[in-house]
């Protein structure tokens, strides 16, 4: 059986009150990694969710693999399961973790 999604959390580091901290994305593995669904989290822990209608996907660009987004050191991401996903979706309060990890560069 094949897989269609990947959920990820791709956390920034924080920069601004403005912008987001945190992106949870719902990317379609069958189209080249663009994201169908995603949510935004600010630094007072409110969730936006981003809808466009009458699109297919939601982001200009595909998403890229978790190693890539990680080589960054202004970037942390991680794979989360579908129920993490659409609980922070679904939410308007992020109840998660905020700091961002601390990476050992080699």
């Amino acid at each position: 059986m094949r897989i269609k999604f990947e959920y990820v959390r791709w956390q920034t580091v924080h920069t601004s009150d403005e912008y987001p901290d945190i992106f949870f994305y719902e990317v379609d593995l069958e189209s080249e990694r663009y994201a169908t669904r995603m949510a935004k989290v600010f630094s007072d822990r409110s969730v936006v969710p981003v809808v466009e209608e009458g699109f297919e996907f939601i982001t200009e660009e595909p998403i890229p693999e978790i190693d890539e987004i990680n080589a960054d050191s202004e970037y942390y991401a991680e794979i989360i399961s579908k129920d993490a996903f659409e609980t922070v979706y679904a939410s308007k309060r992020y109840d998660g973790n905020m700091s961002f990890p601390k990476k050992i560069m080699i």
